[in-house]
């Protein structure tokens, strides 16, 4: 387990001068930066204080960092100290690989294309930043090893990340490992069904695709939440019926049967397939799954699907939204003697003293 320690903005003298001071700090369990760090094979078994003070991996960490502190400026956070996690990749094929992988996904939330139209979207952008770079990370590990598991004991995340953000780490890792795997045993069958449908199929492998759905999952969901300007929020019910729904298109898919029979259920089903048909492939594949599995030779899909299903369900919560979002402000129902108050209460995003974003109540 690598110690977290924090560094004050590299400043130009910081870069020129490897003793760098640096403040070791007993931090609260939070969110917050992973350096990913491709160093010699040789220095992976040295120990933790070894690696921290080595020239090279000192100006590995000053370079991550000074992109973090653009990224500060562009959102306007400031913050006198960045906290981060530095993760050690052999600097061979294999981690490069891995750093890749992790990398393109942890960076979803920056390289989207959204532009936070007030100072508690850029706060919730960053913390966002911070879950998807973890993300990246046990992705990644479950894809190539490498590392040992992040969120299991002795791994890189597990004792400086907030239990119930491990919990959701792990929840989002049964997803996304098994979407992964319906996208790469069912690879012929989706471009069969893009052909048939004069739809682009532009990737050359599954992970593509795999990345290009997180990315459009990620911008579904910041659409529907900050960048909802509406005076009314999407409530967390109509949110829970969508994904309801979604789990029943997937379970006629493989049974061929569905609860929705009533007419409401069915006007609602036939609402939310209209919807996929226009949000790209990150419900392009979902339809395609549906419309293949009515043939037999294509019923080798139903595990990886069966699975898939499974876990969307076990972790249905991770797709209703932290906040509620009013007129791109967030919102949050307040527990009060151990209840839950009806009305929300608007919060707003602030930098604690060890340099962490954490909400409280405006």
């Amino acid at each position: 387990m690598e110690k977290t320690f924090f560094l004050k903005y590299p400043t130009s003298s910081d870069v020129e001068f490897p003793s760098l001071t640096r403040r070791y700090i007993k931090a609260p369990e939070a969110l917050q930066e992973l350096s990913l760090i491709l160093i010699p094979e040789h220095l992976l078994s040295c120990s933790v204080e070894i690696k921290q003070h080595h020239q090279f991996i000192q100006k590995a960490i000053q370079k991550w960092l000074k992109v973090a502190q653009r990224d500060d400026k562009r959102l306007r956070i400031e913050r006198s100290l960045i906290p981060h996690i530095d993760v050690y990749l052999p600097d061979t094929q294999k981690g490069k690989q891995f750093f890749k992988i992790a990398k393109a996904i942890g960076d979803i939330p920056l390289t989207a294309s959204v532009v936070p139209k007030n100072q508690n979207q850029g706060y919730w952008l960053k913390t966002l930043h911070y879950f998807w770079q973890a993300r990246g990370v046990v992705i990644a590990q479950q894809l190539l090893g490498l590392i040992q598991d992040p969120l299991a004991e002795g791994g890189v995340l597990v004792n400086d990340l907030p239990e119930s953000t491990i919990n959701n780490l792990k929840l989002t890792r049964e997803i996304d490992i098994a979407c992964y795997q319906i996208l790469l045993k069912g690879e012929e069958n989706l471009k069969q069904w893009a052909v048939e449908n004069n739809i682009n199929y532009q990737f050359s492998n599954p992970l593509e695709l795999f990345i290009e759905i997180l990315k459009q999952d990620f911008l579904d969901s910041w659409h529907l939440g900050p960048s909802n300007q509406d005076s009314q929020w999407i409530t967390k019910k109509t949110q829970r019926s969508n994904i309801v729904t979604r789990a029943y298109l997937l379970k006629e898919a493989i049974w061929q049967d569905s609860s929705l029979d009533s007419a409401y259920d069915s006007k609602k089903k036939e609402k939310y397939l209209k919807y996929l048909q226009e949000a790209g492939w990150n419900a392009y594949w979902l339809l395609a799954m549906r419309s293949q599995l009515n043939t037999w030779d294509n019923r080798h899909l139903e595990p990886y699907l069966e699975k898939y299903l499974n876990a969307f369900t076990k972790g249905k919560e991770l797709f209703v939204d932290e906040f509620d979002w009013r007129s791109g402000e967030p919102y949050k129902k307040r527990e009060k003697n151990g209840k839950i108050t009806n009305s929300p209460r608007k919060l707003k995003g602030t930098v604690d003293e060890w340099g962490h974003i954490i909400w409280v109540w405006d």
